[in-house]
């Protein structure tokens, strides 16, 4: 049986960035990039599959075309977004479930039913407490617009300019 890559690199065509997942994610993740809130540029829904079935989303990538400053004029920074960075006058940031889907809930109880979706539950916990925030740390962006000063080789090794957030 072949190995699950450690990583899976998710590379988007529109912005160019890039984000890092565990492997194992790939079983239980699927991408939506439906635009459901007025005030974003573009957006990147990373949703829960369970057991062939798809949920909410584990969290959700959002482009505002506005600077950092203005972002946080507007009040975003006392909102449940977290700001991850800003890169050619756009803020990304992201948005993570403030509950668990409704789906996990037992309609006679009124309570999540730990019985038959504590896996999915304990899953999703692990992904959006655990992996979100690291995952975000991956964020890159394409090395545009730089230039390379010419400088004289001083050593027999070429290391490659990395790319970073701004």
């Amino acid at each position: 049986m072949p190995r699950q890559p450690q990583q899976i690199i998710y590379r988007d065509n529109k912005y160019g960035f890039t984000l890092r997942f565990p492997g194992w994610w790939r079983a239980y993740t699927v991408i939506s990039r439906k635009k459901t809130d007025r005030d974003t540029e573009y957006e990147v829904h990373f949703k829960f599959k369970y057991k062939g079935k798809v949920y909410d989303d584990i969290f959700a990538l959002l482009v505002y075309r506005m600077t950092r400053k203005e972002w946080l004029e507007a009040g975003y920074g006392d909102s449940p977004l977290v700001y991850i960075a800003e890169y050619n006058g756009r803020v990304f940031a992201y948005l993570p479930p403030s509950e668990l889907p409704y789906q996990f809930i037992d309609p006679q109880t009124g309570d999540y039913d730990y019985k038959k979706y504590g896996t999915a539950i304990a899953i999703l916990k692990r992904m959006v407490n655990r992996d979100v925030p690291r995952i975000a740390e991956t964020l890159r962006f394409p090395c545009e617009g730089s230039a390379i000063r010419s400088l004289p080789l001083r050593s027999r090794q070429v290391w490659p300019r990395k790319c970073r957030r701004k």
